[in-house]
């Protein structure tokens, strides 16, 4: 899908990332800030090592393991994440499974080791500490240590209060994937709303003239554990879904999968919650992992309601704001629409029958607007999208899905 696959992934959200103060004794945060890279030495050298065989892996293992001695924590040993979306993915599988112990995961063959030293500021960021209950984050990158690897630490003070109890439907997933397409097929395809997807089977449509194959809408849905839930294990459990259907998208063949939605139940009722999730744990690690490189994502919510997000500019993951929609809609010669119709329509096109992320493909995105450059005077006018979906919307008197 384009970025109007589901409307406008917008320009992304730039990250401000500061070092906090270093609790935890004997682990020393070491990065390379800035980006910048020491030439006198191989910053990929624990990778080299590995690859040269068994013996020389379990040497590495065996420094970092005196390096870390001091540490009664189990190191877990990861050579296979080699992607820094690979390392995201198993550092959120590791904070969505355990919240009572702290845990460190060394990564010798990451291809970008700084990266993993962005992932831990922002890791270490207050608004991360909170939705995740974490206590500490710390980060040790080659030469000062013998691996990369990350040391977290949960915050065990934290226990459950009325706020952070909060009752999900018990959808089971077979009744939430079939909510999902039929959305995908009777209102999203229906409606035309994006001109690259019809159905949950037909996704980047069109796009044959540009080496883009069609496939179908991945559907990952995570069933709650419990019907209570507190809120850090919620946000953790949603982030880490993320990253894994990040995960299966990437290596799998865009004819069998264009697109993905990550659709989570335990959001359903709790807008402001879900989209304090995705706006700051799920975007910034996105940019500090630069998966932007290969991915583009948009949220959806069955009480999408953009006035609550307060955006005035198109920010990464969001609907266009309702005045730039009208301040479109007056700018093109297009059917008017009031104000306040404008709005709920606008709204409407994020409202899914569950809490939604759509996982696109970063190439897709890149071919659709080579597509689009290609069509000369039949090329659709900037911005046009909004307006004529909100117009559609609106004449079709859709008020709910």
């Amino acid at each position: 899908m384009h970025v109007r696959f589901i409307f406008a992934i917008g320009k992304l959200l730039s990250l401000a990332l500061a070092t906090a103060a270093f609790q935890f004794p004997t682990i020393k945060f070491v990065g390379f800030s800035g980006g910048s890279v020491d030439n006198r030495y191989d910053e990929n050298e624990p990778k080299n090592r590995v690859t040269k065989g068994p013996d020389e892996a379990a040497l590495l293992r065996q420094s970092l393991e005196k390096h870390c001695k001091e540490t009664d924590t189990v190191i877990q040993w990861e050579p296979n994440a080699t992607e820094s979306y690979e390392v995201a993915e198993v550092i959120f599988q590791q904070v969505s499974q355990c919240d009572t112990s702290d845990f460190i995961i060394a990564f010798p063959c990451i291809t970008r080791p700084t990266d993993l030293e962005q992932l831990a500021l922002v890791l270490q960021s207050n608004s991360c500490k909170q939705l995740l209950g974490l206590d500490v984050v710390e980060c040790e990158l080659y030469p000062s240590s013998p691996a990369p690897y990350i040391y977290i630490k949960f915050d065990t003070t934290i226990s459950p209060s009325a706020e952070d109890i909060t009752d999900v439907h018990s959808y089971s997933s077979e009744f939430t994937t079939s909510a999902t397409k039929r959305w995908l097929n009777d209102f999203l395809g229906k409606y035309r709303l994006c001109p690259y997807t019809s159905s949950a089977t037909r996704a980047a449509v069109g796009l044959s003239s540009v080496n883009v194959p069609v496939g179908g809408v991945h559907i990952q849905v995570t069933e709650p554990t419990n019907i209570r839930n507190n809120s850090t294990r919620r946000a953790a459990k949603l982030v880490s879904a993320f990253w894994t259907e990040v995960k299966f998208l990437l290596p799998s063949s865009q004819d069998q999968w264009a697109t993905s939605l990550v659709v989570f139940p335990e959001y359903d009722n709790d807008f402001q919650s879900f989209v304090q999730v995705c706006d700051e744990i799920i975007e910034p690690t996105v940019i500090a992992t630069r998966a932007t490189e290969f991915i583009g994502r948009a949220w959806f919510h069955p009480e999408y309601d953009a006035d609550q997000v307060g955006h005035t500019d198109v920010i990464a993951g969001h609907a266009v704001p309702h005045k730039m929609v009208k301040g479109f809609m007056d700018s093109l010669a297009l059917e008017r629409v009031e104000y306040e119709e404008l709005a709920r329509a606008n709204n409407l096109v994020r409202e899914t029958p569950h809490a939604t992320i759509n996982i696109l493909r970063r190439s897709q995105l890149k071919a659709a607007a080579d597509y689009e450059k290609g069509l000369g005077t039949k090329r659709p006018k900037p911005n046009s999208i909004y307006v004529r979906n909100a117009i559609r919307l609106s004449n079709a008197k859709i008020t709910s899905k």
